[in-house]
Order: structure tokens, then C-alpha cells, then sequence
């Protein structure tokens, strides 16, 4: 009997199928998705001005601001245990409307919170926003739940995760201009109380998530670790994870870049948000690439090769190196927008063929977990090199100049994706040919 998608099959490889290409718009799923990446995107309003806020009201210098940035985003590497709280300890029989109801509700308490504070210090500022980045953390990991729970089920991971990310990117549009232009015009107190208001649109949603009660406790937990424990055995678990920290480590983005931006090239508040929308412009159409790429037949060598998610992962670490030494040359506005708009195409696609990798890969009784542990991979990925960035770029750029101090950093996350090769060969390619 073939496995069902994403399953163990022979020798612990997954298993591939080709997703269908037709968006059924009858799975009302969709609207959930698009509710919930919508608020996260035009949550992405807050986050130039928090950049600022710590700069001009904190005083916090770079390396200070990158210690400020991983403590406010720690949250994002207990995923994990967010998502085993829900896959295994059920509310009301149900394991994600109800703690979605709550998280939901404690971010846009947190972000309202930020809004009311008196004065802005240090302790305020970073305690309200980790409570902010838990709740944001609890919703992320319920929805990639309902995602891989549902999307393998129906053959749908790689489509639902294209509308979720290109949802998302369509939404730093926005947030990139508006985040820019609050900045410059609107206090902050403003903007933390309109960004409360956007975690909300994903509770006229809930109703879209179809959910059957689970079975009593003991009974979910211990599926819940038998799903886990095929999850640790799997091979295919520990390369993909080696993947995602290294592919994605990249310590010229962040607070690096943010202060090369300010200080060093002279950005505008306006123009580092316009920088942010064009990366989403070009990462709803880097969604789209993904969607159009994934199962589809192209001729090479003379033979006919369906694009599966395995074969597009091997074609994101063996271009990823080379294309990132174009960051060296993000110097001018109009270069930064050009550079901005190439990998926001590129970016998205090689991201979402790892994470369709991942999603096709979790057991089942403990999708949001397994995804989770993944995604705490892209978060630590992310989490570690702008912490590293930002302390390295403060600490090199006066001795060395802060262009040497960018390409420096430049050049050690390509290194850091040229270490994914040899892994690939763990990593089944699911081709197929004629």
C-alpha cells in the first residue's frame, strides 16, 4: 500500500506526490490562512518604527539593538513547545481553535499594552514586546498545524503554504511603506495601538477551521509520542534541519543591514519601508514561481523531469551560494532596489521549497510540533546570525570601514550555504523522469 504524502517510506525517505496546481475555492481553509498571514504581515508595520524607537528613544547602539532584537524574538525558538502543548494537551477536546482564541487575544492585549505604556524604557518595551512575539509565536505554529494536518491529507502542503507566504509578502507592501511612513509622521503610541487591531482579523476566521474532537488525553499523548519519536528516527529529519540552519544563516541581514542602511548609505525612513515593500511585491511573485515550478515537466538532457519539492531543494542550495555574493554590491538606492527585488523572488521560492520539504516530512499526531521544531530552525537560523551580525558588523566597522565590515559578513553566510551541499545526498530527490 503506498504511503500517504510525506510518510516514511523505504530506507526512512519520504515519500513525494505532485500536489494538484488547481486552487479549490471551495476550501474554505484558504480564508483562514490568508486571515492570519494578512495580520502578520501588517503586524510588520511596528517593527521600523521599534527599529527606531530603540535608536533614537532607547539609545541603543547597533550591538545593543542586536541583543535588544534576539531577546524580543526569543520566543520564536520555544515553538516547539508551543506546538506539543497543542498536539498534545487538548482544550475541549479540540487542539487548535481554542488555544488560537487565546493567543490571538493575548497579542493584541500585548500590543495594546505597548500603546497605553506612560514612558518607554528598556524593561517596558522588551517585556511587552516578548509577551507580543509568544503570542505571535503560539498562532504561527496553530496555523502551520491546521497547514500540514490538512495539507497532507489532501495533497495540499505546497499550495497552502504558497498562499500563506505570498499572503504574507502582499502584506509587507504595506507594512513596508507604512511602516516607513509612520515612522517618520505618527507617535508610537499610534502605532502600537493600530497594530493591536490586526491580530483580531483572524478570530472572524476560526469558523473556517474544520476540526473533529480528538480522543481523550492519554490517548493523544501518547500518539503524540509515537509520532514524534518516528520523527527523531527519520534521517531525513536531522539533514533537512542541518539544511535550514545553514542556508539560512545569513548575518548581513537585520540590524546589520538595518544600520549600513541609516548610517552608512544615508537611507530615508521612507526609502528602507519602500526597500521592505518592493521584497514583498517580489515575494508574492517568488510564491507564485514556487507554485508554478512544483510538479511541473521541463525537458533536460534530453529527457522529460518533474519539478518535485526534493529536486527544487537541491536547486535552492546549489544556486543560493553564488547568487548571495550579489549582496556585495548593494550600494546606491537604485542597486538596493534591484538587489531587493531579485532575492525577493528568489528568496520566497527557495524558502518555500524547504519548508514544503519539512511539512511533507511531519507524523502524524504531531504536525504542529514537528513543524514547529523545523520552523525554530529557520527561527534560530535567523535569530543567531543577526545577533553574530550586528556584533560583528559594530565591532569591524570602525576598524575595517563599514563596506568591508558588510562584505565580510557577506561572505560568511555564502560560506555557511556552501556547508549544505554535501547533505543534499541525504536529502531523496523524489524525481521523475521520461
Amino acid at each position: 500500500m503506498a504511503s500517504p504524502r510525506g510518510e516514511i517510506g523505504p530506507k526512512g525517505h519520504p515519500r513525494y506526490t505532485i500536489s494538484s496546481r488547481r486552487l479549490p475555492m471551495r476550501d474554505k481553509t484558504f480564508l483562514f490562512f490568508i486571515a492570519t498571514y494578512l495580520a502578520q504581515g501588517l503586524i510588520g508595520i511596528a517593527y521600523e518604527p521599534i527599529y527606531y524607537l530603540q535608536k533614537d528613544v532607547l539609545h541603543l547602539g547597533v550591538h545593543e539593538s542586536g541583543l535588544f532584537a534576539a531577546a524580543m524574538t526569543l520566543p520564536f525558538l520555544f515553538k516547539p513547545v508551543l506546538g506539543a502543548l497543542s498536539d498534545a494537551f487538548p482544550l475541549w477536546r479540540r487542539r487548535r481553535v481554542p488555544y488560537l482564541f487565546l493567543a490571538t487575544l493575548g497579542t493584541a492585549a500585548g500590543w495594546a499594552a505597548l500603546s497605553a505604556a506612560e514612558h518607554y524604557t528598556v524593561a517596558i518595551c522588551l517585556g511587552l514586546l516578548i509577551v507580543v512575539h509568544i503570542g505571535i509565536s503560539f498562532v504561527d505554529v496553530l496555523c502551520d498545524g491546521v497547514m500540514v494536518e490538512r495539507g497532507k491529507r489532501l495533497q495540499k502542503t505546497g499550495q497552502y503554504q504558497s498562499v500563506q507566504i505570498g499572503t504574507l509578502y502582499l502584506m509587507l507592501v504595506v507594512s513596508g511603506v507604512g511602516g516607513g511612513f509612520l515612522a517618520e509622521h505618527a507617535s508610537y503610541k499610534a502605532i502600537f495601538a493600530l497594530t493591536a487591531c490586526f491580530p483580531l482579523l483572524i478570530l472572524f476566521t476560526l469558523w473556517a477551521v474544520e476540526e473533529k474532537p480528538v480522543e481523550d488525553d492519554p490517548y493523544t499523548a501518547r500518539r503524540f509520542r509515537e509520532g514524534m519519536a518516528s520523527l527523531f528516527k527519520n534521517p531525513i529529519f536531522w539533514a533537512s534541519s542541518a539544511i535550514i540552519l545553514l542556508f539560512n544563516f545569513k548575518p548581513y541581514q537585520g540590524t546589520a543591514r538595518f544600520y549600513y542602511q541609516a548610517d552608512t548609505l544615508g537611507f530615508s525612513k521612507v526609502f528602507i519601508g519602500a526597500l521592505s515593500s518592493i521584497d514583498g511585491i517580489s515575494g508574492v511573485a517568488g510564491a507564485g514561481l514556487y507554485w508554478w515550478l512544483l510538479g511541473r515537466k521541463v525537458n533536460f538532457a534530453g529527457r522529460s523531469v518533474t519539478l518535485t519539492t526534493g529536486l527544487l531543494v537541491r536547486l535552492t542550495v546549489l544556486i543560493g551560494a553564488p547568487c548571495s555574493l550579489i549582496w556585495i554590491a548593494y550600494r546606491t538606492p537604485a542597486l538596493a532596489a534591484a538587489i531587493t527585488a531579485l532575492f525577493g523572488l528568489l528568496g520566497v521560492a527557495m524558502r518555500l521549497s524547504l519548508m514544503d520539504l519539512v511539512a511533507q516530512a511531519c507524523p502524524k499526531h504531531g504536525e504542529a510540533t514537528a513543524f514547529a521544531l523545523f520552523m525554530s530552525v529557520f527561527n534560530l537560523a535567523a535569530w543567531g546570525s543577526n545577533t553574530l551580525g550586528a556584533t560583528l558588523y559594530g565591532s569591524f566597522g570602525a576598524p575595517i570601514g563599514e563596506h568591508a565590515a558588510m562584505a565580510l559578513l557577506i561572505f560568511f553566510g555564502s560560506g555557511c550555504t556552501l556547508l549544505c551541499w554535501p547533505l543534499l545526498r541525504y536529502i531523496p530527490s523524489g524525481e521523475k523522469t521520461a
